[in-house]
């Protein structure tokens, strides 16, 4: 879900861009964009992709790169990724002795047309002290109508004391829905399954049945640690998905996002009162 989640900017990041938009030192005719989010206990994956310039008359648009030796660095070391099978564009380390650890410097680097594309990141620790104030939660779906009395939030807390940036993500457990709310447009319920928070560098975030908690049934609330260079990058991009002249990238000669995240997990239910 993370996944999804994340690579959701990077497209609009991609989409968003013109041949004059792109800053790098990289001449060739098309862009290689990375996308990769280092999380312990998770194999490293990435995906490679190249954006070709918009160039009138002729072809534009994204394009796998799928021949590429990627290499990720780490103590010193490094490892060569391999190509996912099935999965034009993607390579993941399968040596085990390439783990993700926190506080621990990881970089990633691979030729392209004659240069170096690169990009360093660092493992952020685990949310410490994660919370909820409730594990299950009673709702009155006659109290979450149009004019009705705002419903109390769920509230998820963590330890912040060097204000580090964190993001909720909500997954709705059932295999069908149960909306609370019962004039919710079922063509929409897909959508809501899965929710994510902006980020946010405080030590708690509010949930509520108005925007993530749309059903009733059982919940995964996830809450991330993230690095600055993804919190750069989601920012730049709602400030301006359509007017991008300087898109925020952490890859050297490239576009994209390789950062480490950390995360820890609680769980809800949520119940008719």
């Amino acid at each position: 879900m993370m996944k999804n989640v994340f690579y959701l900017i990077i497209t609009v990041l991609v989409i968003s861009c013109t041949k004059e938009d792109i800053s790098t030192n990289n001449d060739t005719t098309d862009v290689p964009v990375v996308q990769s989010y280092l999380e312990p206990g998770n194999l490293i994956k990435v995906k490679l992709t190249k954006m070709l310039p918009f160039v009138e008359g002729g072809n534009s648009g994204i394009q796998t790169i799928d021949s590429a030796k990627v290499y990720i660095n780490h103590n010193g070391n490094d490892y060569l990724l391999s190509p996912i099978n099935n999965s034009r564009g993607e390579y993941e380390s399968l040596d085990t002795n390439l783990r993700i650890t926190p506080n621990d410097t990881y970089k990633i680097h691979f030729d392209y047309n004659g240069y170096e594309v690169s990009a360093i990141t660092v493992i952020p620790i685990k949310p410490v002290d994660a919370s909820l104030n409730t594990t299950v939660y009673y709702v009155d779906p006659d109290a979450t109508g149009p004019g009705s009395v705002t419903q109390e939030p769920i509230i998820v807390s963590w330890d912040n004391p060097d204000n580090s940036y964190y993001i909720v993500i909500v997954e709705y457990l059932e295999t069908s829905y149960n909306p609370i709310n019962e004039n919710l447009d079922e063509s929409q319920f897909d959508k809501y399954r899965n929710v994510s928070t902006d980020p946010i560098n405080d030590n708690s975030i509010n949930l509520t049945t108005r925007q993530q908690l749309m059903f009733f049934g059982h919940y995964r609330v996830i809450l991330y640690k993230i690095n600055e260079e993804y919190v750069n990058l989601y920012e730049n991009i709602s400030q301006s998905t359509l007017n991008m002249t300087e898109p925020l990238t952490n890859i050297d000669n490239g576009l994209g996002i390789f950062t480490g995240i950390n995360s820890d997990t609680l769980f809800l239910e949520v119940r008719e009162l």
